[in-house]
């Protein structure tokens, strides 16, 4: 009986949120998926540099959203370098992708957008408690949606 307890403890103790892998993964099938387009309408909307900054803003939640798979046990230095790491190396994959598409090409800004957006926004999630508690807010309710104190 003991064993039996202490054996689903492993599986679901520390470690990888395999429930949480789900977001991240989705996001990077969506981001796989325009990437492969010739680009998104933006409505008529431009200005200098907004390729750059949507690329921070849309890796930085990627980025946000890696650092949220591992358990609350994981350091927060080793879920940020995680994260960092997986994101630059899925927009390095990304932006190697757009080569096939004659619409589109690999911009090394792009990858540093990349990498600032998953250091910069994956940084505050986890060392900003206010920008954390902002990012867990259920707006429906107005309550936080995590509620393991992470």
């Amino acid at each position: 009986m003991k064993a039996e307890r202490e054996k689903k403890k492993k599986v679901t103790g520390p470690g990888c949120r395999w429930r949480r892998l789900g977001l991240p993964l989705f996001m990077m099938a969506g981001i796989s998926i325009l990437s492969g387009s010739a680009g998104v309408d933006t409505g008529g909307v431009t200005f200098p540099g907004m390729d750059k900054v949507a690329h921070f803003l849309v890796f930085g939640l990627l980025g946000i959203a890696w650092a949220r798979v591992p358990g609350k046990e994981t350091a927060r230095i080793v879920r940020l370098v995680m994260a960092v790491a997986l994101v630059g190396g899925f927009g390095l994959i990304d932006e190697a992708h757009q080569l096939h598409n004659p619409a589109r090409q690999f911009e090394w800004a792009d990858l540093l957008a990349d990498l600032a957006g998953a250091l910069g926004l994956g940084g505050a999630y986890l060392y900003c408690r206010p920008f954390r508690d902002l990012m867990e807010l259920d707006f429906r309710y107005g309550q936080r949606l995590r509620r393991d104190g992470n």
